[in-house]
């Protein structure tokens, strides 16, 4: 035979069982009630004070707007290097010092004022998204909140240009260091410099306007543009001479090549040059008067007589031109060689000069490079000292208006802490009620589900059809629900035990 049994319970039975096991869930209300009150009215409350902060970048370094950050990692680095700063135990422990009259603060007074001391970006943001954020300090009194609050900010000024100064020392003394070996450097290159340019002697002038790209042109090469000039009419004299003194010669075989010669290269003896001219009109003129006279005529005779005794005058000074020719191609030639001689000096100096260009320019760079290396240490040097000398006197963190605190402490209050204990005890005493009360204490229930059954030694009979009504429903022993539930654990049971009241 197979059986279903549906068990509920009411309203009424469970006041009924809240009521029987009252304990139960009251005891665990009632201590955690207690415990907090007790918590609440012993409980220290903080006070929060707050103070704005706003950092800029020192002035001294490289750029395009004094006191602002070339970056974001260059305020973060600052930021939490503050941060750091406002934690560090000098910081604290001279701020506690201060505020306790002087006395040395232990280190569980300095490991509690951490916990109560903060340094936050606005509105939850990171560092170096902005350059304000926020110092924060709790203290049981919000006017002590804000006094620590206070010298927490002096300190944390008077620290950080500490450490600036130190820096600034360290730096001071690299640099110094770096310039004396710039200086040592520097004139190193100089004596170099300096030795080179006294090998060079005369030619150092022209070295330099070698070396200068807006030197122009030096004398030496004026000088030897104008030689080389000199060179070319002297060659062209003496090419001139030569060929004079060699139709001169000539001349001086067959004097009638004489009247042949080119008038350009008897301009150097007018004299003999007069004479041809004088030689060619009085052939001209005999040449006229016998072509009209007969030969014995005395004008023909006088001119034949005219031509004659300007040929031996012209044959005398012949001679004369010849030695004149002479001495003037020898003066032309030893000019020639000197114009030689000095063309190949200047051109030897100016090659001398040209193979020493590419290392007097060496030694000019390093000797530049060592000067600027020089001032750039210089100035870096000048920069760091200006920097310690504002140490004293400016400070990188800047403070807007006054700490201030709110209205209220910070945390849960009294009454949310009472309420919120005896809360938490409800549910413990719930909680234990529930795992603590087993299906014997429930109370009879005069309600049976329906039990169906189908017997075997019948089974032509036709079964009668369950009803739902609570009337024909029998009423259970008092033991019924100890015998349905017995040997159950507590959650299968009331699983069973909801499942039985939604099927009725």
């Amino acid at each position: 035979m197979n059986s279903e049994s549906v068990y509920s319970l009411s309203p009424g039975d469970m006041v009924y069982l809240f009521s029987r096991y009252r304990r139960r869930w009251l005891a665990p209300t009632l201590v955690c009630t207690t415990i907090a009150l007790v918590y609440a009215f012993t409980m220290t409350r903080y006070w929060e004070a707050r103070q704005t902060l706003v950092v800029r970048q020192e002035a001294s370094t490289e750029s395009n707007q004094p006191g602002k950050f070339a970056n974001p990692d260059d305020l973060r680095t600052l930021q939490e290097t503050i941060l750091e700063l406002a934690k560090s135990r000098q910081v604290v422990f001279a701020t506690l010092q201060k505020v306790n009259d002087n006395r040395a603060p232990t280190d569980k007074e300095i490991e509690q004022f951490r916990k109560h001391q903060e340094v936050l970006p606005p509105n939850g943001a990171e560092f170096g998204k902005t350059e304000v954020f926020y110092m924060t300090v709790q203290d049981p009194s919000p006017t002590r909140a804000v006094h620590l609050l206070n010298i927490l900010c002096d300190q944390l000024e008077l620290r950080l240009g500490q450490l600036r100064d130190q820096q600034a020392q360290s730096l001071i003394a690299d640099l110094e260091k770096q310039v004396e070996l710039s200086m040592a450097a520097h004139k190193k290159e100089t004596e170099r410099l300096v030795q080179f340019e006294g090998q060079l002697g005369a030619d150092l002038g022209e070295l330099r306007a070698l070396h200068s790209a807006f030197g122009g042109q030096s004398d030496m090469r004026q000088q030897l543009v104008q030689l080389e000039g000199e060179h070319r009419q002297v060659k062209t004299r003496l090419r001139e001479a030569e060929q004079l003194l060699e139709w001169l010669t000539a001349a001086e075989q067959r004097p009638g090549q004489l009247v042949a010669m080119p008038s350009s290269l008897l301009n150097s003896q007018p004299a003999l040059r007069r004479l041809k001219d004088g030689l060619v009109d009085a052939q001209l003129r005999t040449a006229q008067l016998s072509g009209s006279r007969s030969t014995d005529h005395p004008y023909v005779k006088a001119a034949l007589m005219a031509e004659e005794r300007i040929r031996h005058d012209l044959h005398d000074e012949l001679q004369t031109s010849i030695q004149s020719a002479s001495a003037d191609l020898k003066l032309t030639r030893e000019r020639y060689e000197a114009n030689t001689k000095q063309l190949k000096d200047v051109e030897k100096r100016l090659g001398h000069l040209a193979e020493q260009r590419a290392e007097y320019s060496n030694r000019i760079a390093a000797v530049a490079s060592s000067r600027a290396v020089l001032e750039r240490a210089r100035s870096r040097l000048s920069e760091v000292r200006a920097t310690r000398a504002a140490v004293h006197s400016s400070s990188l963190v800047s403070r807007i208006d006054q700490p201030e605190t709110g209205s209220h402490p910070i945390g849960p209050g009294r009454a949310t802490v009472v309420l919120a204990g005896m809360l938490g005890g409800l549910l413990i005493g719930l909680g234990y009620f529930f795992l603590s009360v087993g299906p014997e204490a429930f109370p009879a229930n005069p309600r049976q589900p329906s039990v169906h059954a189908t017997p075997a030694s019948h089974p032509d009979q036709n079964p009668q059809p369950p009803t739902n009504s609570a009337a024909n429903i029998p009423p259970l022993p008092a033991n019924a629900v100890s015998s349905l539930y017995a040997g159950m654990p507590l959650g299968e049971a009331m699983e069973n035990a909801s499942e039985s009241t939604v099927a009725i």
